[in-house]
């Protein structure tokens, strides 16, 4: 049939997009998170002590991290009030449990309008369907990429117009 790779893909397109696989036609033109996502995000278990993390989130740049069990399934959060919590309790004992995570074929302005509006400052998770973490965005990396699109799109639009 002239095909040189077939792949029989059984969870469905959705699936396939959430899991960051590559796209064509319009959706490879649209902007989505997975895009842009970075994967240098502090995390941590359960277990571990707000001191020990405190000092590896400080370290990192970041003010929040992500707890994770063994598979990297998201389960909370310690954003920085935990963070400044007791040393020796336990991410468990300090964690947001349950945060909002996005899948990456979520377009990056929607997740933009989404920390603008609820105050986001720090990260949100970005996720498979499974929950498994995959990444994040940072407010300000969606603020600055957008930005950088809009001006790129622009560009675009004033070229093709001067012919």
């Amino acid at each position: 049939m002239g095909f040189e790779e077939v792949i029989d893909y059984v969870p469905g397109k959705q699936a396939w997009f959430d899991e960051s696989r590559p796209r064509e036609g319009q959706s490879s033109r649209e902007l989505w998170i997975g895009d842009v996502a970075g994967d240098q995000v502090p995390t941590c278990s359960l277990t571990d002590r707000i001191g020990a993390v405190r000092d590896r989130v400080r370290a990192s740049g970041q003010e929040a991290c992500i707890v994770v069990n063994p598979q990297g399934i998201v389960l909370g959060m310690l954003r920085e009030k935990a963070l400044a919590g007791d040393p020796q309790k336990t991410a468990e004992e300090l964690m947001d449990p349950g945060p909002k995570t996005f899948r990456p074929s979520v377009e990056l302005e929607q997740v933009l309008e989404w920390m603008r509006k609820h105050d986001v400052r720090t990260f949100a998770p970005v996720t498979t369907l499974e929950g498994r973490l995959v990444g994040a965005i940072s407010r300000a990396d969606a603020e600055a990429t957008l930005s950088h699109d809009h001006d790129h799109q622009h560009e675009q639009g004033d070229v093709e117009n001067a012919r």
